[in-house]
């Protein structure tokens, strides 16, 4: 019976491994999710207002 109880326990140690490593990776996931759509939204509001400060020149500028 002990030979049992201790399979048991490393089949739990490994199932917590596998677990942390999973919850690892959907957190990165959606950091780097946020990250993205945030990083796009900024610099879309950076080109509105350099567009707005350019404007009164009447100069025609194309961001890269």
């Amino acid at each position: 019976m002990s030979l049992s109880k201790e399979k048991i326990l490393k089949d739990q140690r490994g199932q917590t491994f596998v677990e942390f490593i999973f919850l690892l990776i959907i957190l990165i996931t959606i950091s780097f999710t946020f990250m993205r759509g945030f990083n796009a939204l900024i610099g879309n509001r950076w080109q509105v207002m350099l567009k707005i400060i350019g404007k009164p020149d009447n100069n025609d500028f194309t961001l890269p």
